[in-house]
């Protein structure tokens, strides 16, 4: 496998697509406009970065960083607590379907660790979903903790109506 670090439009395409499979099917199956998609991921590559892990020349996986700042659904409580311009994003963390289970995530999280600025930045967060547990048991192996939990109104994929994603902030110090 082969990671490599870049904020190059060039993979935009792939990010995209790999985001709509894994967040439109399966259990955590939600509606995904593709425009606002688009510009998220754009606003992420221009402001933050990303790791992309590389299987025979295909994408397998990536995990997408930018500043805390940019995270639009931010608890209060973590920008009371943390200087937030000091705080990286682990925006999103994505494998492909047929690649789980094999450590790209785990890979992808620790060449971020390797690489991340540790003069500009003190601390990593992540959110994920309260019920993706094998997300959460990595997180944990990595040293991230528990600190607080939001609730985000997610549409049905068929557009029928809406429904309540719990979703937990954990956070690991960068030494």
């Amino acid at each position: 496998m082969k990671i490599i670090q870049t904020s190059d439009f060039k993979y935009l395409n792939e990010i995209i697509y790999l985001y709509v499979e894994a967040f439109s099917t399966g259990q955590s199956q939600q509606h995904i406009d593709l425009e606002s998609l688009n510009q998220y991921i754009k606003l992420i590559m221009k402001e933050g970065y990303a790791h992309i892990a590389f299987e025979n020349e295909k994408i397998t996986g990536t995990v997408l960083l930018c500043p805390l700042i940019l995270d639009k659904d931010l608890p209060l409580e973590i920008s009371k607590k943390f200087n937030i311009k000091k705080c990286i994003y682990v925006a999103e963390i994505m494998v492909t379907e047929n690649a789980r289970g094999k450590g790209i995530g785990k890979r992808l999280l620790e060449e971020f660790f390797k690489n991340v600025d540790k003069k500009r930045f003190t601390y990593a967060f992540i959110r994920v979903w309260d019920q993706n547990i094998p997300a959460i048991s990595l997180y944990k192996k990595m040293g991230f903790t528990y600190l607080t939990s939001i609730v985000q109104t997610k549409m049905n994929v068929d557009q029928s109506g809406t429904f309540d994603m719990h979703k937990i902030y954990l956070h690991k110090k960068i030494n």
